[in-house]
């Protein structure tokens, strides 16, 4: 019964791996070649495509990571060794994105270098780490709520990505959509990334040193513990700069207006 358990969701790891390239090789040049001009009109092209295989993958996680978190009971019961086939599919779905996205950054490398040796380094420590970590709750069927839980900020992920595309596509900073959107997300963020700091920890302090937290490799404790705090740290300080872009643009709005 385990081993159908790892060949069902790392099947479906696969599969969405798969999914994913046919999107950002195929899918996402034809279509975005058809409907924008400036698509058309970039030179590499490696960036947009793989920034709408991110959207889609925000799409499908994000709302459903949240409704897991809030209607699935036998992920709230038993945080730590509750076995939900949901929870464990839609981690299939992020391994096969991230490796998809890992992939992408290894093959082509001799583009991505432009970003500069240590935040190349960057991205694959932090693509390596995901993996492990929601690898580690397909395989051993541990964490899974608190896989999910932090799966949920996947939602504000969708914002920034939008916010690469209007500016690509040479939106102003006052325009319109570009206000919206940033106000979308700062908002998500905020929702999905801050305020969910207190609820996670609360529910960390409730299983820790519990016969059941006990059980965990050391592995998983790190993750759940040391690896989501250097998250927290990293989330509140990207905060702080969403919220200052979100006052410039705020600023520079009312004075377009204005004039």
């Amino acid at each position: 019964m385990e081993a159908l358990r790892l060949v069902e969701y790392y099947t479906a790891a696969v599969v969405w791996c798969v999914v994913y390239g046919i999107v950002f090789k195929y899918i996402s040049p034809w279509l975005s070649f058809r409907l924008s001009k400036t698509y058309r009109q970039l030179g590499q092209r490696l960036d947009w495509d793989i920034r709408i295989t991110s959207m889609l993958n925000s799409l499908i996680t994000g709302p459903i990571s949240v409704y897991l978190i809030l209607s699935d009971n036998e992920l709230g019961e038993n945080p730590i060794w509750g076995h939900s086939r949901p929870a464990l599919h839609i981690l299939a779905v992020m391994v096969g994105f991230t490796l998809t996205d890992l992939l992408n950054l290894l093959y082509y490398y001799s583009y991505w270098k432009y970003m500069g040796a240590l935040e190349y380094a960057g991205y694959i420590a932090h693509h390596v780490g995901v993996l492990v970590a929601y690898m580690s709750c397909l395989t051993l069927g541990t964490l899974s709520y608190f896989a999910v839980f932090r799966l949920t900020c996947e939602n504000s992920t969708l914002f920034t990505n939008i916010k690469w595309l209007l500016e690509t596509n040479g939106f102003s900073k006052s325009s319109k959509p570009y206000v919206v959107n940033g106000l979308a997300l700062a908002l998500a963020w905020f929702v999905f990334r801050i305020a969910a700091i207190p609820p996670y920890w609360y529910v960390v302090y409730t299983v820790y040193g519990t016969a059941q937290y006990n059980r965990l490799l050391t592995i998983n404790k790190y993750i759940l513990i040391v690896v989501c705090l250097m998250l927290d740290v990293l989330n509140i300080e990207w905060f702080s700069r969403i919220v200052r872009g979100a006052k410039r643009i705020l600023q520079k709005s009312k004075q377009a207006h204005s004039e």
